[in-house]
């Protein structure tokens, strides 16, 4: 017998996996759209010249590139919808003021995210450009969290960070620029060794103040402790300002601050945040400001955003088989065809059986509970008796 193999890191999404998905979906579309957000379906392929502008390194390793054909040119499967998103905004939409746009949809990156990732993500998300403020962080934040709480996930830890701290730490020693790669390093692993490894590369300060930016994480407190210590950057203390504000609006059940979280380094500008689920490589929330990717496209455009990695949320929740009523196969009875055409439309699932159907392997997929058994003339849903 052949046996048919997937690319590394992918994988089939079936029957169980797809509804859930699905119904994560919706759930998100009806929300966001609640809040004013406005669905844009961008193309799974486009020149890797826009697919990568202002994104950085590590957007342009995790992306397919292809030649087109046609054209001649480099193109290349999205990795990521944002860049895709801020195109849209600034050079096609060309809105004055608030654009609150929203997608969901497949990725596929030539590199998985961690060793037991799927190189095919399954995203759903928002992006609100044209607003600079702590209030439209805030707005974003707050809608991602109730993304995940109309999901049903319990206990919503969020993680915040804001590049800032580490670009004023930076920004002060030009050295830095040299080893920039080798400090994002230390700083994602929180490998101290690495940055002592630096000495005689970068200023002695510079050292000292990178190593206590990885042992500054924890609960609000955390933010005390970086206001002691970095009394002497101006940037510093405002960003803790502005941090301090969001912290006593955010619905979220625990905060908590890391500040050697330099995911996106490259191209976030601002707030950062997260949600992990314990137990899990992946976050299933991530997002952050973005001030200059719009500017690539010739209109400099703020914008905050978040993405929901669907398909790792759809596997931390309990899954339930549908209900579904049981009826029997196609016939000649007017009335029945009516009364299943009648339950259909109420929004019920019914089965109507075929000659070869097999109930055990039916009730792999859904809750027979009930049939339709025709009683003194009327079709009529009754309890069946289930194991």
């Amino acid at each position: 017998m052949s046996v048919w193999l997937l690319p590394e890191n992918i994988a089939d999404m079936l029957p169980r996996e797809a509804r859930e998905i699905e119904r994560l979906r919706e759930i998100f579309l009806k929300l966001v759209t609640s809040h004013g957000c406005e669905m844009v379906k961008p193309p799974m392929i486009e020149y890797v010249d826009s697919l990568l502008t202002g994104t950085g390194s590590d957007l342009d390793l995790r992306t397919f590139k292809i030649v087109d054909q046609s054209s001649g040119k480099m193109l290349g499967f999205r990795a990521d919808m944002t860049p895709q998103i801020a195109r849209i905004d600034a050079h096609i939409l060309n809105r004055k003021g608030i654009s609150r746009l929203s997608y969901a949809g497949s990725l596929l990156h030539a590199r998985p995210l961690h060793p037991v990732a799927s190189r095919q993500p399954y995203v759903a998300g928002v992006e609100l450009f044209g607003s600079s403020s702590a209030s439209s962080d805030i707005e974003v934040i707050n809608l991602a969290l109730e993304c995940l709480k109309a999901f049903g996930l319990k206990n919503i830890h969020l993680d915040i960070g804001h590049v800032s701290v580490v670009r004023a730490i930076i920004e002060k020693d030009p050295k830095c620029n040299a080893v920039i790669e080798k400090i994002l390093y230390a700083l994602k692993h929180k490998d101290r060794t690495a940055v002592e490894e630096l000495e005689g590369q970068i200023e002695d300060e510079t050292i000292l103040a990178l190593k206590k930016i990885m042992r500054l994480f924890g609960g609000p407190e955390v933010l005390d402790e970086l206001e002691k210590e970095f009394h002497d950057y101006p940037l510093i203390l405002g960003t803790i300002e502005q941090l301090k504000w969001v912290r006593e609006r955010c619905i979220a059940d625990k905060i908590s601050f890391d500040f050697s979280d330099v995911h996106g380094y490259q191209y976030l500008t601002g707030i950062t945040f997260g949600v992990t689920i314990p137990q899990r490589y992946q976050a299933v929330l991530r997002g952050g400001r973005y001030d200059s990717i719009g500017a690539k496209f010739g209109r400099e455009r703020p914008a905050v955003g978040f993405t929901l990695y669907l398909r790792e949320i759809a596997q931390v929740l309990p899954t339930k088989r549908p209900y579904a009523i049981m009826a029997p196969g196609i016939d000649d009875d007017k009335s029945l065809f009516e009364t299943i055409e009648k339950l259909r439309a109420e929004g019920k699932i019914v089965v109507q059986l075929l000659p070869e159907d097999v109930i055990e392997s039916l009730e792999e997929s859904f809750r027979l509970d009930e049939e339709l058994v025709k009683e003194d003339g009327e079709w009529k849903i009754i309890r069946r008796y289930v194991k």
